[in-house]
């Protein structure tokens, strides 16, 4: 099983880019902040940065929504990248391939209010934008 979810802050806004055959993907940064209490108790707190790419016409759509210090929640997989660079050195990166995001909040000061949920589409879902609640 390869799944991942978090709950975190863009760092920068999406960069849209295309593959040579025309495939739109999305690349942004994700900070997921690793919370606990110490042995005095105190909160501690870690931030973690997570490469994430965001492919296909989903990608191309929820770029213009990722902008930075947007608060989201994505559902990835991840995936291990190795290379050796012109030096001859060893290198390994893992990315997190986005399948779904959540618009959970704005950035502080923002006029722009959440939660807006953004899952793929279903084209036959009901619409719930008259539900009063």
């Amino acid at each position: 099983m390869n799944y991942f979810m978090g709950i975190g802050r863009l760092t920068a806004g999406a960069d849209l880019k295309y593959t040579k055959d025309g495939v739109a993907f999305a690349k942004f940064s994700i900070c997921i902040n690793k919370v606990w209490k110490d042995k005095n108790g105190e909160r501690q707190e870690k931030p973690n940065f997570f490469n994430c790419v965001l492919w296909g016409k989903y990608g191309e759509a929820m770029a213009k929504h990722l902008t930075k210090g947007k608060q989201i929640g994505i559902a990835a997989e991840l995936e291990q990248s190795s290379w050796t660079d012109n030096n001859g050195n060893n290198h390994s990166a893992v990315q997190l391939n986005v399948n779904e995001v959540s618009l959970l909040a704005s950035p502080k000061g923002d006029k722009e209010s959440g939660p807006q949920n953004s899952p793929p589409g279903n084209k036959n879902a009901p619409d719930n934008s008259d539900i009063p609640f």
